[in-house]
């Protein structure tokens, strides 16, 4: 027996096809119309995109973040995979989840570790990633307030997280 969900994409395009057929709008041209105009966007932010994924990448393999938890005192005590998360979040929503598996994997999902990752990871956003490719793609220059406004965000929202998960689950 199929389940509910494998009907809703069929449903959905067909339901589609029957209101731009009452509009007298042709739907095969409208599609391809916006499948080239998402080509374009696609390709416009793809470097924006290409520099995030590599910058991530270098960083995670560095160990940076290691080194300077093991050269400040009072950052002994922290999880370094929750600091990872909470480090990669704001760039990266792959290396993110990416760092959330492994917590996973490590400590597991029902854990205080595992709860307040995932906590963290959904109620955050990816806040440079967004402002580089994004921002980048329109030609916003003035970036200064927005970054401010979301990284207090992002780490009012680790805080929380860790208040929320500690007070309600733990």
């Amino acid at each position: 027996m199929m389940s509910f969900t494998a009907y809703i994409l069929p449903v959905l395009i067909i339901s589609l096809m029957i209101y731009a057929l009452f509009k007298k709008v042709n739907a095969y041209d409208s599609f391809i119309r916006g499948a080239k105009e998402g080509a374009k966007y696609a390709f416009e932010i793809l470097p924006y995109v290409a520099s995030m994924i590599i910058a991530t990448a270098v960083f995670k393999s560095s160990n940076f973040l290691k080194t300077v938890v093991s050269f400040i005192d009072f950052m002994k005590n922290v999880n370094i995979d929750i600091l990872t998360l909470m480090f990669f979040r704001p760039i990266s929503g792959m290396a993110s989840l990416a760092t959330l598996h492994e917590i996973f994997k490590s400590y597991g999902p029902d854990s205080f570790t595992g709860y307040l990752a995932s906590v963290i990871q959904g109620s955050t956003d990816t806040t440079l990633y967004i402002i580089t490719v994004y921002f980048g793609a329109v030609g916003i220059k003035e970036i200064k307030y927005t970054l401010k406004a979301g990284l207090l965000v992002d780490i009012l929202s680790f805080v929380f997280a860790f208040l929320i998960v500690k007070y309600l689950f733990f």
